[in-house]
């Protein structure tokens, strides 16, 4: 009988679904790893609901919509704006749109079936860059477990974010570039290189860094020969029109939804532009994605020591595809920051870096490769150490950690607010901050929700719904609100501007670590 054989990499990447998987069901239902993608799950809701509207359309009664406009609406700058009096939330409409159909057809959890495929995408595309460079099997099961369990890459695997999309996209054309750019470069490969890296843009507007650095690359290999740094040898100018023509395609359907080419994100980065303020901000982002970076996917260490050993020692050659990954890395570590509004926020690991994930893996093979080959001075027993102490290290801050942080853990307050709104038949929801908003909304159709931040804006609310009927409403103050510290809103509120007296008295019926749960009743004042 002969023996099973088994294909290493791909049962590794077996492994990494099955731990996907597992992931995403330690997530609790209606719950969002970042608020922001509670405004991305309403957008996807409507579109799933049949209403085609790129704006964020909520039915709901011209009373509300008359408080929205006056201040009250649940959501502000910099996660919405107000454009020709329609509401937009500023991340593109693209991946709402995208993951509204499987919503349609799973609910909540189909709204996590992109990001799985994507992440998965990624993983066999790594596998079939390193057969076609005929990477031992050893060393490329080394590079998947590495992309795997090493790095931020899967944590996103169970998020609600655009960003393993936008990745797999891109590195799905960079890896026809990396194999078959100095080659066998067909026009059928230009095409599709081009479109897919251009619809990475399409979902990640920090993506035009990526254009920044191909484009003038290829315009100059017409005159020049860039030797190694050469991307594209043939169909240069097919793949310049297919990836341009992408991109113009997205810059005309945001001029068209949002009337500015670049979108809402225009608002948060373009808008009252000054290149001083800039450059400021983006040196801080910088700081700070470079050192989660470091801190989330520490084979960057090996790296950086093996290739600059490299530039030293001879034997250790840099090859033609180390140097393009090199090239094309650098660059777009200090370009994304310029295309920034932040840092982002909660995150795992910087997610507008992802894209280096799957290529800097792909140069720690190549750097394993060139080393392990090398007998002197034992640095093929050096370079091996190095690299499994920071992989060590690597596994026990995504993997171990990623375990240990459980969504459903780190989320336990959350759940605990969201359990008494789905048994409370309270439908009008007044907030202290839109995070809160962000966060429960989605999950809720029948409910109603308002930025109340000020006294004057509870009383405001709390006189129109007098005049509605409505005898009382839940009001939430999140921990990360000074009203969670130091109540802003007292616990009586009188309101004014009415020739009926009211009163809003409110009694705490819910407190965690995150919230303060009140129940605001609206009561006739007494008359002295």
């Amino acid at each position: 009988m002969k023996a099973l054989k088994v294909n290493v990499p791909l049962a590794i990447i077996l492994l990494g679904i099955i731990f996907s998987l597992y992931l995403l069901s330690r997530v609790p239902n209606d719950i969002y790893f970042s608020g922001d993608a509670g405004l991305k799950a309403l957008l996807a809701q409507q579109f799933s609901s049949g209403k085609l509207n790129f704006d964020l359309n909520l039915t709901v009664p011209s009373w509300v919509h008359n408080l929205w406009d006056n201040g009250l609406y649940p959501f502000e700058p910099p996660f919405s704006y107000k454009i020709a009096n329609r509401y937009y939330i500023t991340f593109p409409f693209t991946f709402p749109l995208v993951t509204a159909p499987f919503h349609a057809l799973f609910g909540y959890r189909g709204f996590y079936i992109v990001p799985l495929l994507s992440t998965w995408a990624v993983w066999f595309i790594f596998y079939r860059i390193c057969q076609f460079f005929k990477v031992s099997v050893l060393l490329t099961s080394v590079g998947l477990t590495t992309l795997i369990f090493a790095s931020p890459l899967t944590m996103y695997s169970a998020m609600y974010w655009e960003h393993t999309l936008a990745v797999s996209l891109a590195f799905g054309g960079l890896a026809i570039i990396l194999t078959k750019g100095q080659e066998t470069f067909t026009q059928k490969d230009a095409v599709i290189s081009g479109i897919l890296i251009g619809l990475s843009v399409w979902f990640r507007p920090e993506f035009l860094a990526l254009i920044v650095i191909l484009l003038p690359l290829i315009v100059l290999s017409y005159k020049w020969n860039l030797g190694n740094f050469n991307v594209i040898d043939q169909r240069k100018t097919l793949f310049i029109f297919a990836l341009i023509t992408t991109i113009i395609g997205f810059f005309i359907a945001n001029q068209l939804i949002y009337n500015h080419p670049l979108g809402a994100h225009a608002l948060q980065v373009v808008e009252e532009f000054s290149l001083q303020t800039r450059l400021k901000t983006a040196k801080k982002i910088f700081d700070t994605l470079w050192k989660n970076f470091r801190q989330y996917f520490p084979i960057i260490y090996f790296i950086l020591v093996f290739t600059g050993l490299s530039v030293f020692y001879k034997p250790m050659k840099l090859t033609s595809v180390m140097q393009k990954i090199i090239v094309i890395s650098t660059p777009f570590l200090f370009l994304v920051p310029i295309l920034l509004p932040s840092d982002g926020g909660k995150q795992w690991g910087p997610r507008f870096l992802l894209i280096l994930i799957p290529l800097l893996s792909l140069l720690t093979v190549f750097l394993l490769e060139s080393t392990l080959s090398i007998k002197k001075f034992g640095i093929k027993y050096i370079s091996s150490a190095v690299f499994v102490a920071f992989f060590v290290l690597g596994v026990h801050t995504n993997t171990v950690m990623g375990l240990n942080h459980s969504y459903y853990t780190g989320n336990a307050e959350v759940v605990d607010v969201l359990n008494y709104f789905r048994k409370d038949d309270q439908k009008i929801v007044a907030v202290a901050h839109q995070y809160v908003s962000q966060t429960f909304e989605s999950a809720f159709k029948d409910k109603i929700f308002f930025l109340t931040k000020t006294p004057e804006a509870v009383s405001k609310l709390g006189l129109a719904l007098h005049e509605q009927g409505y005898k009382n409403f839940v009001y939430v103050c999140p921990s990360y609100d000074p009203c969670f510290s130091s109540p802003s809103i007292p616990t009586v509120l009188d309101v004014t501007n009415t020739n009926q007296p009211l009163r809003i008295q409110f009694t705490q019926i819910k407190k965690n670590k995150k919230y303060i749960v009140q129940e605001a009743d609206i009561v006739q004042a007494d008359v002295k």
